[in-house]
């Protein structure tokens, strides 16, 4: 393996930012979600406090997409709306967004163009 692979595979290695924006959370990501990426995938999505989590999941720089992260994205919805929450995905790339829609994910999770109109919703 040379540096360039090296620092290719650490550019599409899965990251996630918090912050809060009107109250409500913000998870940017960014890099693939694939089943190596669940784990943190899951935690950024996890609960962090008491309250009913209101999260947007910035996908504005997720580059991949697999039916793992898939798989995590549907169970931490259903358990914030469980909770008395909501997940909101916000900003998917072109090829992510398809994704999402060939398996119907925007029909179970409310998707929306910018991370602006998903606070908004």
């Amino acid at each position: 393996m040379t540096p360039i692979d090296d620092a290719d595979r650490s550019a599409r290695r899965l990251r996630a930012e918090q912050r809060i924006a009107a109250g409500i959370r913000v998870v940017s990501l960014h890099g693939e979600i694939d089943h190596n990426a669940k784990d943190l995938l899951r935690e950024s999505l996890g609960p962090l406090d008491a309250r009913p989590a209101h999260i947007v999941a910035d996908l504005g720089r997720v580059t991949f997409l697999d039916s793992s992260g898939i798989t995590v994205l549907i169970a931490a919805h259903q358990q914030i709306v469980d909770a008395g929450g909501w997940l909101r995905i916000a900003a998917a790339e072109d090829m992510v967004r398809e994704v999402l829609h060939l398996v119907t994910v925007d029909a179970v999770i409310a998707c929306y163009p910018t991370v602006e109109q998903a606070l908004s919703g």
